[in-house]
């Protein structure tokens, strides 16, 4: 895998961002990726999300995490509402980038609180988003491979 692929579809009957990521994740791809889906016209403060970052292989530093939450910290993690963002990580390193950034983003007094999960299942429920499919969103999430 090279490069960074970022798709994202925005549910606003579910109050939900689900977005895949598949590839090398660098600190200048994910910002442009966040600069792309902030500009959508959908989009909204307000949503929750659901990140799939199974298919990604971090690379971008300890520094580049904390650079990565005061860019977000400036515009996203704290305005809008309270909202939660549940992650999915299938390896260690995507666990502990995901945990670092986590912890560097509750030090912004962020308003969003993040839970990293190994499942889709999971994930939903915790997310509570009545209505809304295991079924539905694997198919959303394959559309968003392509």
């Amino acid at each position: 895998m090279s490069g960074l692929i970022s798709n994202y579809k925005i549910l606003k009957e579910y109050s939900l961002i689900l977005e895949y990521h598949a590839g090398i994740l660098d600190f200048e791809s994910f910002i442009k990726f966040v600069q792309k889906k902030t500009s959508d016209p959908q989009f909204s403060l307000d949503l929750n999300h659901l990140i799939d970052f199974r298919d990604v292989t971090f690379n971008i530093t300890e520094d580049e995490i904390s650079k990565t939450v005061i860019f977000l910290t400036k515009e996203l993690l704290t305005k809008g509402e309270k909202r939660n963002i549940a992650v999915l990580t299938s390896t260690p390193k995507q666990v502990v980038s995901t945990t670092l950034y986590n912890i560097k983003q509750q030090e912004s007094n962020s308003l969003i609180t993040l839970e990293i999960f190994s499942t889709s299942k999971r994930a939903l429920e915790w997310l509570n988003t009545k209505g809304l499919s295991i079924n539905e969103i694997i198919a959303i999430k394959e559309s968003l491979k392509s």
